[in-house]
C-alpha cells in the first residue's frame, strides 16, 4: 500500500487504535510485573533477561497500533510513513531541540549530569529505537492529526496527552529497570499535555513522523543530561533556575500554538 492510498487518520479510527496500543503494551507490562513480584530480589541473569524483553516489547503498542488501523504495508510504505516530510523540517526541528537545550541549559547554569555527553549517542540510537521515539508514529502519526479532525489543537493535544500518560501506567507497578513511584502521575499528566501540545505543533508544521521520533528522544536525553531538569519535569526546581526554565518552556509552548495555527491557515489557504 502507498502513501497515496493507505488510510489517513480519522476520528472513528481513535478507539481501534487505542485497543491496539494499551492492549499491546499493558499485556506485555503485566507479564513483567508479575515476573518481578514472582521473584523480587536478586533474580538471575536470564530472568532478568526475560523481563527485559518484555518491557521492550511493550514500547511498540504505538507504532504497530498505528501501522494496523491506517493498514500500512510493506517495507516501502511503513517507509513513507515515517521518513515522509515537508520542506524546511529540520529548520523546524533544529529550533525545537535548540530552544529546550537553550532553555535547559541556562535553567541549570550550564552544569550537566556527570558521564552524560559520554553516553549520549549510545541514549540516543537505544531511545530512537527501542524507547521514546519509537512512540511517535502512533501518538503523532496517527491519533494527534485523527483527534485534530473532530477538535480544536489544544483539546486535541491534551486528549493525546492524557492518552500518552495513561498508556505509562504500567511504569508506576514496576520499578525492576523503571522507577516512577516518586513521579506524582498528576503532575507527569501535566507535563505530557504541555510536551504534546509542541509535538503537535512540529508535527503540523513539517508532516513528518521522523521528526517527531527525534524530537522524542531527544528530549528525554536531554531531561537527563542538564543537572536538575529531572528533578524540574517533577515540579521540583530546587536545583534551577525556575525563571529561565518555566519561562523558556512557556515560551516554546505559546510559539507552538502559534505555529500550528500558522500552519493550518496556510493548509487552508493553499
Amino acid at each position: 500500500m502507498t502513501n497515496e492510498t493507505r488510510i489517513e487518520p480519522q476520528p472513528k479510527l481513535v478507539w481501534p487504535f487505542l485497543v491496539w496500543n494499551f492492549g499491546w503494551t499493558w499485556g506485555f507490562m503485566l507479564l513483567a510485573i508479575i515476573l518481578k513480584n514472582l521473584w523480587p530480589e536478586n533474580p538471575p541473569i536470564l530472568y532478568l533477561a526475560l523481563e527485559g524483553l518484555l518491557t521492550s516489547l511493550s514500547m511498540f503498542g504505538p507504532v504497530l497500533a498505528s501501522l494496523m488501523v491506517l493498514k500500512i504495508k510493506g517495507f516501502k510504505a511503513i517507509c513513507s510513513f515515517i521518513f515522509s516530510s515537508k520542506k524546511g523540517t529540520w529548520l523546524y526541528l533544529l529550533l525545537f531541540s535548540g530552544g529546550l537545550a537553550v532553555t535547559f541549559a541556562l535553567a541549570s547554569g550550564g552544569k550537566l549530569v556527570d558521564g552524560a555527553l559520554l553516553s549520549f549517542i549510545g541514549s540516543f540510537i537505544y531511545l530512537m529505537t527501542m524507547a521514546g521515539g519509537m512512540e511517535e508514529p502512533g501518538w503523532r502519526g496517527f491519533l494527534q492529526p485523527a483527534l485534530e479532525k473532530k477538535f480544536s489543537m489544544l483539546i486535541a493535544s491534551s486528549i493525546t496527552g492524557l492518552a500518552w500518560a495513561c498508556w505509562h501506567i504500567p511504569l508506576w507497578f514496576y520499578d525492576r529497570f523503571y522507577d516512577r513511584s516518586q513521579n506524582p502521575f498528576l503532575v507527569y499528566t501535566i507535563v505530557t499535555i504541555i510536551q504534546s501540545i509542541w509535538f503537535a505543533a512540529l508535527h503540523k508544521k513539517t508532516k513528518s513522523v521522523l521528526a517527531c521520533m527525534i524530537f522524542h528522544a531527544l528530549l528525554d536525553i536531554l531531561i537527563e543530561t542538564f543537572v536538575g531538569i529531572n528533578l524540574a519535569d517533577k515540579f521540583d526546581f530546587s536545583q534551577v533556575n525556575s525563571l529561565f526554565y518555566l519561562g523558556g518552556l512557556g515560551i516554546l509552548t505559546l510559539y507552538s500554538i502559534y505555529l500550528w495555527y500558522r500552519a493550518d491557515k496556510e493548509e487552508k489557504n493553499s
